[in-house]
């Protein structure tokens, strides 16, 4: 298993302090580190509210981490009177034809976290109490064609909000997901923009680089060129002197014949 470093859980921590700072959540946090290190997302959650806890425990943290900026906020429990609350006002909204989405929203006051909630706690008082049970007329043997159309109804206009709320919830969670693929792919884009300035950057370097390598080139054959136009001058003159002192000798040769 991949071990943690101190260097590592110091770096996660001071990201998430500065990513709180700028009023951004820790799942924000979770996912930027684990672009930066290669670690999985969920390993990185895990590890940190895992060394968070180890910290709640030990009051004194070797790393002298602030704690100040990494609270965990809990869900608070809802009270008796916030229950009937709650539910008599989404109860009330349900009766004026909106869903059960909708109304427990609109009572959150558009918070979708608290919305959330209040949507679990409805549901889980509805099943309590066992609200809106369809029962068949006692005391009869047969029912009249109006009251079987009337439980008919009954039936299709529950089968219809059901599938109103799934619809609803699919299209909540797919909204999410598209939402929470978009953050991602803008982190993955800036960072292969970063990756492409760099790129340009060293190239431009490179190419500057190309151009006096260049110029030092044209420099050293200028040079190279002008010793040999030297060296093959100097070797003309020593011809030419070599040629000149045998003549010299060839005539005082033939003046001591004489």
């Amino acid at each position: 298993m991949w071990s943690w470093k101190d260097s590592e859980t110091l770096e996660l921590f001071n990201l998430v302090e500065n990513f709180k700072k700028k009023g951004k959540s820790l799942k924000e946090a979770f996912f930027a580190f684990a672009m930066q290190s290669g670690r999985k997302e969920n390993s990185v959650r895990n590890y940190y509210y895992k060394t968070l806890k180890s910290f709640s425990f030990n009051k004194k943290n070797s790393l002298k981490i602030n704690l100040k900026y990494h609270k965990v906020n809990r869900a608070k429990s809802f009270t008796k009177e916030e229950e009937r609350e709650v539910f008599s006002q989404i109860g009330k909204l349900m009766s004026e034809g909106i869903s059960l989405r909708s109304a427990c929203l609109k009572v959150a006051n558009g918070d979708v976290k608290k919305m959330l909630r209040y949507q679990n706690k409805f549901r889980n008082i509805e099943k309590e109490e066992s609200c809106k049970i369809v029962t068949l007329p006692p005391k009869k043997n047969k029912l009249a064609d109006s009251e079987i159309n009337s439980l008919f109804m009954g039936l299709v206009r529950l089968i219809k909000k059901c599938a109103e709320e799934q619809a609803e919830e699919k299209a909540f969670s797919e909204t999410e997901s598209a939402n929470e693929a978009l953050r991602r792919a803008t982190v993955e884009l800036s960072a292969k923009q970063k990756e492409i300035d760099s790129l340009k950057k060293n190239f431009e370097m490179l190419k500057n680089e190309k151009l006096l390598l260049k110029e030092e080139l044209n420099g050293l054959r200028s040079q190279t060129a002008s010793l040999l136009s030297k060296k093959m001058k100097g070797e003309k003159l020593s011809s030419l002197k070599t040629f000149m002192d045998k003549l010299d000798k060839s005539s005082k040769a033939e003046s001591d014949i004489k």
